[in-house]
């Protein structure tokens, strides 16, 4: 069975129509009929009854229709499946969770491309829409903060940063060497947004010591939060992960020695962790984080 006849019939099913469904598959109707006729022929079964006021579906018509969606959905999983197999040693896609490129030099990433001469597509976005496009199979790996519950994935944390406050000039945590959570209670703070796991992970070590924090400023770049320091706006919250000392110019970072730390995971499905395309790009970041 050819499955562009179970989608036709599909559309002529949906629209009730030859006419209408030929339109929208830019196909003739006389076309859509011998196509809809070969069907029937082949399944030994007649689908529709034709009536002056278009296609009415038979009782098998309708259990047809009922039941194709799910063996459509199987086939094309099965055709992103075989092509992922044929593709794998020549493209990839990855996805680095907000902040992670903060600490993989971006210019390492081009010399692995020209180096194994792969085709690399790669995007960032949240912890969870990384997670769960590696989870379908529709990214090859990611890069998250964090690790991951679902049975489905593994994952191998890469790197392990702790967790700062940043303190201005004149503010009496300035000369500290650390801090606990528990004494920023009163504090007026400035963090990352809602699509970094910092913000979560920090929002849920405040309630465990009884108070939800402060927040006056969220941001989506960390450079903001030092600038906001700078202005007396508050103290911020940030992961030790930036390279560029000019953002420390008239502050201080004071280690949140009882918070989460900020931990990078590669995670990918359970039945490619052995791949070595994959391992050789765990390689270099964990090489890249260490610089």
């Amino acid at each position: 069975m050819d499955t562009n006849d179970l989608r036709f019939f599909r559309q002529v099913y949906e629209t009730g129509s030859i006419n209408k469904a030929s339109r929208q598959l830019f196909i003739t109707p006389q076309g859509l009929s011998r196509v809809i006729q070969h069907l029937e022929e082949e399944l030994e079964a007649g689908l529709f009854t034709r009536t002056a006021n278009g296609m009415v579906p038979t009782e098998s018509g309708r259990y047809l229709y009922e039941n194709s969606l799910s063996l459509l959905e199987q086939f094309d999983e099965l055709t992103v499946g075989l092509r992922q197999i044929q593709d794998r040693d020549r493209k990839l896609k990855i996805g680095f969770a907000c902040g992670v490129l903060h600490v993989f030099p971006f210019q390492k990433l081009e010399e692995y491309i020209q180096h194994n001469e792969i085709i690399l597509q790669w995007e960032e976005a949240s912890n969870q829409e990384i997670m769960h496009q590696v989870q379908q199979g529709t990214m090859d790996m990611g890069f998250v903060i964090g690790q991951t519950a679902d049975q489905k994935l593994w994952s191998l944390e890469l790197l392990s940063r702790k967790m700062n406050v940043i303190a201005y000039e004149g503010h009496p945590f300035y000369g500290r060497a650390s801090l606990s959570v528990g004494e920023l209670r009163e504090e007026r703070l400035i963090t990352l947004n809602e699509r970094y796991y910092s913000y979560h992970s920090f929002l849920q070590r405040c309630r465990d010591f009884g108070f939800t924090p402060n927040i006056v400023a969220r941001t989506m770049e960390s450079q903001i939060i030092y600038e906001f320091c700078r202005q007396k706006i508050g103290l911020g919250i940030d992961a030790d992960i930036h390279r560029d000392r000019a953002m420390m110019e008239g502050l201080h970072l004071v280690g949140l020695y009882d918070s989460l730390p900020w931990k990078v995971s590669m995670i990918t499905r359970r039945d490619r962790k052995k791949e070595p395309v994959l391992w050789r790009l765990a390689e270099l970041f964990r090489a890249c984080s260490e610089l």
